[in-house]
């Protein structure tokens, strides 16, 4: 399905470590139903000007998510990898999308709004303009384009998107450094207004998280010159930290997802950045990390006391609740909520650590699961077990594409680092291969 890639070579390794015969055919049944998710929670009809939007959560079906749309766009491509999802229909709708988000999605200098109305693709509510959520939409865009390369209409719409986007108008120098800020309003009354400037930018990424991909988008831009694209990667702390015999660079709240989020798409295993740092290991050492963190808060959580681990963000019996563990900068936010996304994505990663969560899962919680695969939140902190009820996109999303990965494929891993945009982002950058 995807061309020979021309970027950085593939190391001369199995990238995906063998699975124990239960827990992949546990993981193959998650995969399949998180990429039917996707699809069954995606605007269908290709006249409709909102067509492949995919919503953020499936008991909201007014809100649907840039973000969860650009995993959706991987992941339909997996689907077709695995016989999920026909090959033309895949084809077809992505093609809508990429047309949904060119000509009905609102945006500023090439940034999105981050959520959007499933029908038409306006702006939801007061939504803000996102760097991470148009650069989640942005890499989903670039594997689709890889994998439909035989269409050059697919390879012009993403192209499109991608230079659209004006990196340069969110950089900003703070306390000496060159950094991008995260978002920008319209107004006080949009969605993080509180955190603006007078010029309505939102705070900055001047710390570890989730946006790794988002500075090799930037670098392979014509308008961003190498110099700035090397200050912006050298712009974000990175402070480094250790518990219980893994050490990483953190992110202050120790959530786990902001770690899985990159790997999901770009293959940091091949490459060392231009520091030398192995990021595909510090998102394990981070995994792993959480899980003794975890083990060790067993005497005050009965849901870490289970054997489950890997606090991340989600829903909790409480509401939306962003918990983490060590390392961390500040003491991490806990209420005994696991959202089983962080398993499946630490798979690939540590499966050795993963595969007995996944059992405790699978044989003493079967309310957690049902069509779609797992729930979005297990917590085991009141008289019964809770399991959340909706599914939210971004979970299914990363679900899709590490789960996947986890069983072999390297489709999306390829895609990504063999896009010409990427490949060009990474010399920029100073990625050199792997050893």
């Amino acid at each position: 399905m995807i061309p020979t890639t021309t970027g950085t070579p593939r190391p001369g390794r199995p990238e995906a470590p063998a699975l124990p015969d239960d827990i992949r055919a546990l993981t193959e049944r998650e995969v399949d139903a998180s990429i039917r998710w996707l699809w069954e929670h995606a605007t269908a009809d290709p006249g409709s000007p909102g067509c492949g939007l995919v919503l953020d959560r499936d008991d909201r079906p007014d809100v649907a998510s840039v973000a969860a749309t650009g995993f959706a766009l991987a992941a339909w491509c997996v689907g077709v990898e695995r016989g999920v999802l026909a090959r033309d229909a895949v084809h077809e709708r992505v093609l809508a999308t990429l047309r949904t988000l060119t000509d009905s999605v609102p945006h500023r200098h090439g940034f999105l709004a981050h959520f959007v109305d499933p029908r038409t693709g306006a702006r939801h509510g007061r939504s803000e303009y996102s760097t991470i959520d148009t650069a989640l939409a942005l890499c989903g865009a670039v594997v689709a384009s890889r994998c439909f390369a035989d269409d050059p209409a697919v390879d012009r719409a993403t192209e499109d998107l991608l230079a659209r986007v004006e990196w340069p108008w969110l950089v900003a120098e703070r306390d000496g450094r060159t950094v991008l800020r995260m978002a920008w309003v319209a107004s006080s009354d949009d969605a993080y207004a509180e955190g603006a400037d007078d010029e309505g930018f939102v705070s900055a990424w001047d710390m570890t998280a989730e946006q790794l991909p988002m500075y090799l988008l930037a670098a392979g831009h014509p308008d961003v010159p190498e110099h700035l694209a090397r200050d912006l990667w050298r712009g974000f702390a990175k402070p480094v930290g250790t518990y219980g015999g893994h050490t990483c660079v953190h992110e202050p709240a120790g959530t786990l997802f902001v770690y899985h989020f990159p790997v999901a798409f770009y293959p940091f295993q091949r490459v060392r950045d231009l520091d030398g740092r192995d990021w595909w290991a510090n998102a394990r050492e981070a995994s792993l990390a959480s899980r003794a963190w975890c083990a060790d808060q067993a005497g005050r959580w009965r849901t870490f006391a289970a054997g489950l681990w890997g606090p991340a963000a989600g829903l909790g019996p409480s509401g939306y609740v962003v918990n983490g563990a060590r390392p961390s900068t500040r003491e991490p936010h806990a209420d005994g909520t696991v959202p089983p996304a962080s398993l499946f994505g630490a798979l690939p990663l540590a499966p050795e650590a993963v595969a007995p969560a996944l059992r405790v899962l699978r044989d003493e919680h079967p309310g957690a699961w049902n069509r779609w695969g797992a729930t979005d939140g297990v917590n085991l902190e009141g008289p019964g077990p809770w399991y959340a009820g909706p599914r939210f996109g971004l979970n299914k999303g990363v679900t899709a594409l590490l789960g996947a990965a986890a069983l072999g494929s390297t489709l999306v891993w390829d895609a990504v680092a063999g896009h010409p945009w990427i490949a060009r982002g990474a010399d920029a950058l100073g990625f050199t291969p792997a050893p």
